[in-house]
């Protein structure tokens, strides 16, 4: 997908936002399988063929693969979820000062482009007051959309609309 500049550091900027407001007051492990069953049910209702993890201190906590997802979908969350979990921002985040700055994850951030994701899919579980304790992945749609995904889902979850 052809992006301009300007629409890059629009995405950005509405990536920045969500990564600010889309943050919990606490989250469990119940947190996880109801946020999780939420996004499969949201995923079923649009037949969308994703594979779905949240991990919390490396821990995988919730992950479900939905029809037409496969095993290449996995590899990806596992490299979003290296993402998130080094950088400490979403996949998309990092993607986006990579495309209007000109830099890689090999030159700049000292990554392996085998293990870590320069794309969107990766968002980061935040906790109010503590930071950042896991993440939220998904694949299996183009990288914009899986992140969009997965931010539409926080806002339901936790009834907040970014805008």
């Amino acid at each position: 997908m052809e992006t301009s500049k300007n629409d890059t550091k629009a995405l950005r900027e509405l990536v920045e936002k969500q990564e600010a407001l889309l943050r919990f007051d606490h989250f469990s492990y119940k947190d996880a399988w109801k946020l999780g069953v939420l996004m499969v049910n949201e995923a079923r209702e649009k037949k969308l063929p994703i594979a779905i993890r949240i991990t919390v201190n490396n821990l995988v906590i919730f992950s479900h693969v939905l029809e037409g997802a496969n095993a290449h979908n996995e590899q990806w969350l596992n490299r979003k979820h290296n993402t998130v979990f080094v950088r400490q921002e979403s996949s998309l985040h990092l993607f986006t000062v990579a495309e209007l700055e000109g830099k890689t994850l090999e030159k700049d951030w000292l990554l392996d482009p085998m293990e870590y994701a320069l794309c969107g899919g990766g968002f980061p579980l935040y906790l109010k007051g503590t930071g950042v304790i896991g993440s939220i992945c998904v694949s299996g749609l183009p990288h914009v959309e899986d992140h969009m995904f997965i931010t539409s889902c926080l806002e339901k979850f936790l009834g907040i609309e970014v805008k």
